[in-house]
């Protein structure tokens, strides 16, 4: 097949794509490790046109970050309002008829703090022994 892919001696990239490779963007958008970090940070200290490529691949960045993302298209609006909400008599309380924070009651299962969470007193949980444990402890 001629034409369909081009010969690795013709494929010309940049400097930097022969020097650093992907690990140039990586350290653009701050993915790699310690060690590899330091030793492309000391290649571009030696590299005039991978430090270019970097400046200039981090100014881009800088652009893309300060644009605005677009505004979501009325279509994508109008799926939205069709979702299913919540129901209509939403009494405003808890989920699970808990008081949450703020209600006055306090919450957590500690003997001596009044109801647990759900609203199960705490004392009625114990643990339950289990094989050679069990006929040693009273009933």
């Amino acid at each position: 097949m001629s034409g369909s892919r081009l010969n690795p001696a013709e494929r010309r990239g940049t400097a930097a794509d022969e020097h650093l490779g992907d690990r140039l963007a990586a350290l653009v958008d701050g993915e790699l490790g310690h060690d590899a970090r330091e030793r492309v940070l000391a290649h571009l200290a030696t590299c005039p046109k991978c430090k270019t490529e970097a400046d200039a691949q981090r100014r881009l960045k800088s652009v893309f970050a300060q644009t605005a993302p677009p505004p979501p298209s009325e279509s994508f609006l109008a799926r939205l309002q069709g979702l299913p909400g919540g129901s209509d008599g939403d009494s405003g309380s808890a989920p699970f008829g808990g008081g949450g924070f703020g209600s006055g009651r306090p919450l957590g299962g500690v003997r001596g703090f009044g109801q647990g969470v759900f609203d199960v007193d705490a004392e009625q949980f114990a643990f339950a022994p289990a094989g050679a444990h069990a006929a040693v402890l009273p009933r």
